[in-house]
């Protein structure tokens, strides 16, 4: 109980500062905005293009690792849905929520979905931990450094895999040898410590991916190619702008400082963003007036695409809604009602005898 209220306290300490700073920096930062927004207006439409396809790329990663449970319609729904949610509630817990809260529509279980979000959480602190090496090396070293990365990241993977293999083929032998002696049992979720928790989501999502490595490859790529086009569109900004750099070193920038943000959850980022952000252009080489205007529209950008994009989600729903109730009207009032009669009156049954054949005539 008291470490939540600490949380809370903590968390709004920040958001007031968070406030304060911006009335000290916005007044500041706004003539540097106008003027670099009148030398080159089409820079928040490049920025924009860019977000929809790091978000076409992330529904595109959900979709395919919760096939069995969410659609196109779904895995769009969820992501925006949990994009926006992260607004308020930090460190992605509102975005997994709202994903669990969709899987669970679609009819997976607690374990099930648990497992999606895991696997989507994992490759998404991947994407970061990669992103924080290749900036940080291509920022200090160049072309050098990011080789060096790649091939030392290339030989851990395959170092790691023999390893793995190995460890599990000894315990698949030890277990050969050894006589089963008792029944493992499950402590209910209820039950279980954090750790065991932990351990257990752990499992279930080491075994999802040794069933089915496609799912992980499948996550992994979707953040890293969301990561590159909000890389690629900040690097943009920044040389649309008339910062002098590289649009490698401005993806390299957006990388690192990204990843540093990470580390410290605020809703949405704010704050630690642009602070991360701003800190990584100038390591880059730009100036403070320079990376100021750049950081607070691409963070604009990103903060309110989202927003914009559920709002017209929901009156697309809306509406598709109310076009299907008004057709529903439109057929009930063309198909013809059969008459019923009332209750309180008698059935009245008339026997309609046919007329008697008539009689010879007459001479």
């Amino acid at each position: 109980m008291f470490g939540s209220t600490r949380r809370v306290v903590g968390l709004l300490a920040v958001l007031a500062i968070l406030v304060v700073v911006g009335f000290l920096i916005v007044p500041s930062v706004l003539p540097n905005l106008i003027t670099s927004m009148r030398r080159n207006p089409y820079v928040p439409l490049l920025v924009a293009m860019f977000w929809i396809m790091a978000t076409m790329a992330a529904i595109a990663g959900k979709r395919a690792i919760a096939s069995g449970y969410l659609t196109w319609s779904g895995a769009a729904t969820a992501h925006i849905g949990g994009t926006v949610a992260n607004r308020v509630v930090p460190a992605g817990v509102g975005a997994a929520g709202v994903f669990v809260a969709a899987l669970h529509r679609g009819g997976a279980s607690n374990t099930a979905a648990a497992g999606v979000v895991a696997l989507w959480a994992v490759a998404g602190a991947l994407a970061h931990g990669s992103g924080l090496l290749l900036g940080v090396a291509w920022l200090r070293e160049g072309w050098s450094g990011l080789l060096t990365v790649i091939v030392v990241a290339t030989v851990l993977v395959f170092a790691v895999r023999f390893l793995v293999r190995r460890l599990a083929a000894r315990r698949a032998a030890r277990r050969a040898d050894r006589p089963v002696t008792a029944s493992v049992t499950t402590l209910p979720p209820s039950r279980q410590t954090k750790l065991q928790r932990l351990r257990a989501t752990v499992h279930d999502v080491v075994a999802a991916v040794r069933a089915r490595p496609v799912l992980a490859l499948a996550a992994l790529g979707a953040q890293l190619t969301a990561a590159a086009c909000l890389a690629t569109g900040f690097a943009l900004a920044a040389v649309g702008f008339g910062v002098e750099i590289s649009i490698g070193v401005g993806m390299a920038a957006y990388l690192a400082g990204t990843a540093l943000s990470a580390a410290t959850p605020t809703p949405a980022g704010i704050g630690s963003a642009e602070t991360a952000l701003i800190g990584a252009l100038m390591l880059a080489g730009a100036g403070l007036g320079e990376a100021l205007p750049v950081v607070f529209l691409f963070r604009a950008v990103v903060l309110v695409a989202p927003v914009l994009a559920a709002a017209l989600m929901g009156a697309a729903w809306v509406v598709v809604r109310l076009l299907a109730a008004a057709r529903d009207r439109r057929r009930t009032a063309r198909t013809p009602r059969p008459h019923v009669p009332h209750a309180l009156l008698p059935a009245v049954v008339l026997a309609i005898e046919p007329d008697p054949t008539p009689d010879a005539a007459t001479p």
